[in-house]
Parts: C-alpha cells; structure tokens; sequence
C-alpha cells in the first residue's frame, strides 16, 4: 500500500450551521459542499479539504485533530480574531521556523494559524 495524499481532514462538529457559519463566516473559507441532510460540509483550504460532520459529537464533548491554515500573518489574523472575539489559545509564538498560535471553533476542534519562515506553505515547496 502506498498512500498518495491526504483527501480531507474531518473534524466532528455538535452543530453544522453553526460550525459552517465559523468556518465560512469567521474564517473566510470556501463552503464547496454543504448537506444538511448528511450533515457534512467540505471548505477548500488550499491544498487541502476540510470536512465537517454534523450531530457527530454532544455540545459538550471536547473534539480533537487539528487542521494547520496556513496565513500570510498570523500576528495580524491572531489581532483580527481577538477582535472578534473568538477564543484563542494563546498569543502568536515564532519557534523560527514558523509562527503560530490555535484557536477554536464552537466545539473546541483545534485550528492552527500557520506561517513559515520562508514564505512556503502546504507540501509544494513552489508555493511562496
């Protein structure tokens, strides 16, 4: 077996309206795919699909995996979502390689504000 890539990466949500009005509204992302009746939706994120399945988990369960998104600044899109109030982990840390700090969605999934020190981002080394 030979795995070729990753295909999506899926975070179990409690609500999907309210986690596709996070994703699309909050984060700006491309909704590709939106099903109420299968409780999925899909985001282009690039060089990769984010996958969001409905009624998947209770309000109060914690959620785990995290996606990476990768941003031109993430000193800039940590203030720019402080000020909207969304709950973050903690301020940007630079390890000199990358920046980054998480955040989280409405049912505590993980998303990471990612930028590399030099200027790449996903698996392409071409992408700067």
């Amino acid at each position: 077996m030979r795995i070729r890539g990753t295909d999506f990466v899926m975070f179990l949500v409690s609500d999907l309206a309210q986690a596709v009005e996070f994703y699309r509204g909050t984060l700006g992302l491309k909704c590709e795919i939106e099903s109420l009746e299968y409780q999925w939706a899909e985001f282009d994120c690039g060089n990769v699909t984010l996958s969001l399945k409905g009624n998947a988990i209770a309000r109060d369960d914690r959620a785990g995996g995290r996606i990476a998104l990768a941003v031109d600044d993430v000193r800039a899109a940590y203030e720019e979502f402080r000020a909207r109030g969304v709950r973050i982990e903690a301020e940007p840390v630079d390890s000199g390689f990358c920046v980054a700090c998480e955040l989280w969605d409405p049912d505590g999934n993980r998303i990471i504000l990612h930028q590399r020190s030099d200027g790449t981002y996903g698996t392409n080394p071409q992408n700067a």
